[in-house]
This record gives C-alpha cells, structure tokens and sequence, in this order.
C-alpha cells in the first residue's frame, strides 16, 4: 500500500518536472521537443501539404520507424520491406535511469520525452499501478558496470559537436558561431526538423560518455550510429551535453524532491515484471536482456485487417486503455497511415534505387549524403561541417560536405564498399581535410547497400574498359613522372602516400587502385564534370588519345596501393 501511494507521489513529481522542464530552460543545442513520435525519414520528406498518393509513401515510413508491423503483420509481400526495427537494448538500463526515470517511462514515455516513437500501455484509465510497479521492479535489475570516465572540456564537446556531424542531425546551439567565420556573415536558422535528444537529460555524464562510445549496442537499430569517438572526445561532448542552463523548479516540487524516498528492489516484484514484460508484448520490440526467446511478434491483428475510418485504436487521440498502446500520433501521421493501410494491396515491390533511397531515409543518410538529387546537408548547417586545414578551403563545398552518393556502386570496389559501411580494414576514409566523420553502423543496418549499391550502378561497370586493348601500353615509370610533373602534375591537389600536395588538399590517391573500379577511374579523369558535376577536377591535360598514360598512372598508383 505504502509503495502505491510512493508510486502516485513520483507520477504528480514527474507531471510538474516535465511542465517545469517545457517551460525552462534547455539545452541550446537541444531541439523544441514536438508533441508526436518524431520519425525524421517522414519529418524531411513528407507534409500535410502532401496529396494521399504521396504522403502514403511516408505512411509507409511511419509503419516501420513506429513498429506497428511488430505486432501488426505486413502483407507477405510487403515483409522484407517492413521488418520493423529492433528497440532500445535494455540491458543496463536501470543504470542509466533512476526508478523514477524507469516508472515515468513505463506509465507514459511521452511525459519524459514528447516526440518519443515508444508508446503507452499504461497511460488510459485501467492502468494498473501494481504492474507498473513490478515491471519498475523487473527494470531496475536491468544493471551493469560502467567506467568512471571524468568531466570532460565543456569548450572541446561544444567545437566538436559543431564540426564533425552532429548538426546534420540535431540542432545547432543558437548563436553558436564556427571559427574562421566573417564577422559580417549571418547564421541562417536550421529549417528542417532536427532529431530531439532530451534523455541526454536524464543520463549522468558516465552513462551519457558511455552511451556515445558504445551507441550502436544501446540502440542496436542504427538510427544513432557510432561516430567512432575517442574516450577523450565523449567526455568531452557529454560534458557539452549536460551543460544547459540550470531547470528552475517550483518550491513545492524542490520539497518533493529533497525527501528521502528509498527505492528498494524487491525479487519477487522483479520476478513478476518479468512475465508482465511478456504479458504486455513489451518483447515485441525490445528483446529482454539474458533471455533466449525471439521477440514476441503479430500478436494483433495484421495490417490489412485494420480499419482506416475511425480515429479509435492507435489513432484514437487520447489513451484508451486495454492492449492498445498510445501514440499520440498528429493528423498529418494519421493521415499518411491511413493513405498507406489503404494503399497495401496494391504496394508493389520496390526497385533497387527505390530500395536504397527506403534504407537511406531510415537511417537518415540523406542529413549527410545526396543521391539522384535528393538529400544532402540542409543549406544553413553547411556552415557547421567544418575543414579539417584551412588550404581545405579552397575547395569549397568539397572541402567541407560528405560527398555524393551518385555511382557509388559503380565507383568503390566491393572491398572497399565494405570498408565505408562497415568500418572493416580501418575504414575507408580518403578525405582527411574533411572534419566530417562516416559514422560505423552495425553490420546488418547497412549490408544491404552493400549489394544493392553495385546492382543500382550496374551499367556503368557495362562494356569494361574502354581501354582495355591498350592495357600492357603504360608504364609505373610514365605513370610517375605524370603524376610530379607537368602543366597537369596531380601533386598540385592530391597526396600519395607520404607525397603531399602542393597547392590544395585533395583525395590521398594512394589506395585509388584498390578503392576505384577500373572504369571509373578511366572516366573521371577524361570526364569528371559527368560523374561528378562542380567539380574542381580540371580537364585531362597532356593525356594522349590512346589513353596510354591513364594507364600508366593506374599502373603507378597500383603500386601504391596497400
């Protein structure tokens, strides 16, 4: 009895932090959390000034970014491309989160995060608090160890998270000016949504330093990848993270508070939490941590059962209570699943380039990288990308902006393909001017563009060299001497190996042999505006018409490559 009315206390506490946590002051780099799941592949590209036939294309996002296929079956047809995505690994949750934290998000995660995608099962009238409780008891074993990593530099975590790629995602701080910027340059305001990240609120700086070394095991979905941060380094940026203006609370929540409520774990309450976590398909999304058993899928009806008519069920725009979880889904969400529900019999397969942009807007590599001309960092945050040695400058948008993904599988070879999406080998990193980092994604979030890259851009690899007849014409010596000297000497722009460039910084051509397909590289030196318009690549000079000396460059950086 006393641990029920303990439970009410933490609620009402709860309630009012949020209200004083909304109406104080946040982080500046945090982004004004929305009132709806915020899923950003449908944030970017879709609207309420969408027609159905296009919105429903973002329905089909929301079906997948918000799990509704893990309890709700997809048409057979429709499977491999709505899989559902894997949920926050619990395993040591209750280190992150205080019980408080842990009960708050049980009874409705959207009081600790508004535009969360994980819905209630306990926020309608038949709550049961005796469950709730017991699941907070089966949470809170949910431990392990971290390190003690120390207080970062508050001034490092704030430069790094403005220059290496966190802005192509979350919000830039307001004010916050990158160095080597003109005085009399104006900082345009970010347009797109930027994904909120208010938990770092919650975390203390070991868990939050902890979380951003190892994000990929805490949200094994990819849609936080591992930025490949030295422990210095997240220390560094958790210290930025937390450091946000002082929550100023009403006395009587400061009161609350300062009492001394004693949380403790009861085994046998742990134990029944245990069950109530199957009980209530909690393990539909999230697997339970030391447990053997698959997730527990399509236990509702499928989705081509589902009614599109009625705003009850997950549209229903208050909680009801029973199995139906709450979303707090907007008109414009409700709309595009509707549009997409009535659209599932008719979905037809995607193609390969429809396949790959799918997987991109899941992962949101579109904040970074364009492809067909969609995508690519939003204009204002270009800014924010930084150089990483001021003779990068020259380059312009080369010098800063990850590239394109135009003919990519037509462009690296597979091991090296490998290399950039899984971090294998020491990675595949050709651009050390650039402050951007390719961020490492666990193997089966990207092995899909590992074979659908190259099958995309398979024409370009068609009909092979077109020198291929002149293949034994060059030599390393001829390939060498093109490269130091002449009017077109490649040492004005790129390093080889040790070689340095003499005029600006461009791609290390060391490794080209082994990263570049054979075709490509022929072409982009007689033609790169065509594989890579704006480019600051200049025409072929003193190449012959035979391409003898495009061989003997090949032939040079081959015996180059490691």
């Amino acid at each position: 009895m006393v641990k029920d009315q303990t439970g009410w206390c933490l609620l009402g506490v709860s309630l009012l932090l949020f209200v004083a946590v909304e109406n104080g002051g946040a982080h500046p780099a945090h982004a004004k959390p929305v009132n709806y799941p915020f899923v950003v592949g449908f944030e970017r590209f879709h609207s309420g000034m969408d027609d159905d036939e296009y919105l429903a294309g973002g329905g089909f996002i929301l079906l997948n970014e918000l799990n509704c296929v893990a309890c709700h079956a997809p048409p057979e047809s429709l499977a491999s491309q709505l899989p559902g995505m894997l949920a926050t690994d619990l395993t040591g949750v209750a280190t992150r989160l205080v019980p408080l934290d842990l009960e708050i998000m049980i009874r409705n995660p959207r009081f600790a995060k508004r535009d969360t995608t994980m819905p209630s099962l306990f926020a309608g009238p038949d709550r049961d608090l005796d469950e709730v409780n017991a699941l907070k008891h089966y949470l809170a074993t949910l431990t392990y160890e971290i390190p003690e990593y120390g207080i970062g530099d508050i001034e490092k975590g704030r430069s790094l998270y403005h220059r290496i790629g966190c802005v192509a995602c979350h919000a830039p701080e307001l004010g916050y000016r990158p160095p080597g910027l003109p005085e009399n340059a104006e900082i345009e305001l970010a347009g797109l949504p930027s994904v909120p990240m208010n938990l770092a609120d919650l975390y203390d700086l070991d868990s939050l330093t902890h979380f951003l070394l190892h994000p990929n095991e805490h949200r094994p979905s990819g849609r936080m990848p591992d930025f490949k941060l030295s422990q210095a380094e997240a220390s560094d940026l958790a210290a930025y993270l937390k450091a946000g203006p002082d929550l100023v609370l009403p006395d009587n929540v400061t009161e609350a508070l300062t009492q001394s409520i004693v949380f403790e774990l009861d085994p046998a309450l742990a134990e029944k939490g245990r069950g109530i976590f199957q009980e209530k398909n909690c393990s539909a999304c999230h697997v339970a941590p030391g447990e053997k058993s698959d997730l527990t899928r399509y236990r509702a009806r499928p989705l081509a059962e589902l009614r599109t008519d009625a705003l009850s069920g997950c549209f229903s725009d208050r909680p009801v209570g029973g199995p139906v979880p709450f979303y707090g889904l907007d008109k414009v969400q409700k709309r595009a699943i509707a549009a997409a529900l009535q659209r599932l019999s008719s979905k037809g397969a995607l193609d390969l380039n429809g396949e790959i942009d799918w997987r991109m807007k899941q992962l949101n590599c579109y904040a970074c990288h364009e492809r067909g001309g969609i995508g690519g960092p939003e204009v204002s945050r270009e800014v924010y990308f930084g150089f990483g040695e001021k003779r990068a400058i020259a380059l312009g948008r080369w010098g800063n902006l990850p590239p394109a993904l135009d003919h990519v599988g037509a462009k690296l070879t597979p091991d090296w393909l490998g290399r950039v999406l899984y971090g294998t080998n020491g990675g595949g990193s050709v651009r050390p001017y650039l402050d951007a980092r390719m961020p490492v994604f666990r193997k089966a979030d990207v092995e899909p563009f590992f074979t659908r890259f190259p099958k995309a851009d398979v024409r370009e690899r068609e009909g092979g060299s077109k020198l291929a007849a002149l293949l034994n014409h060059g030599t390393e010596e001829a390939g060498k001497k093109h490269f130091f000297e002449g009017e077109g000497a490649c040492i004005r722009c790129h390093d080889a190996g040790n070689e340095k460039s003499t005029e600006m910084p461009g791609i290390n051509l060391a490794s080209s042999a082994a990263r570049l397909e054979r075709t490509y590289f022929e072409q982009l030196i007689l033609d790169p505006q065509s594989l890579q318009p704006g480019t600051l690549m200049p025409d072929p000079v003193g190449l012959d018409e035979q391409g003898q000396t495009i061989d003997s460059l090949w032939k040079w950086l081959k015996s180059l490559a490691p």
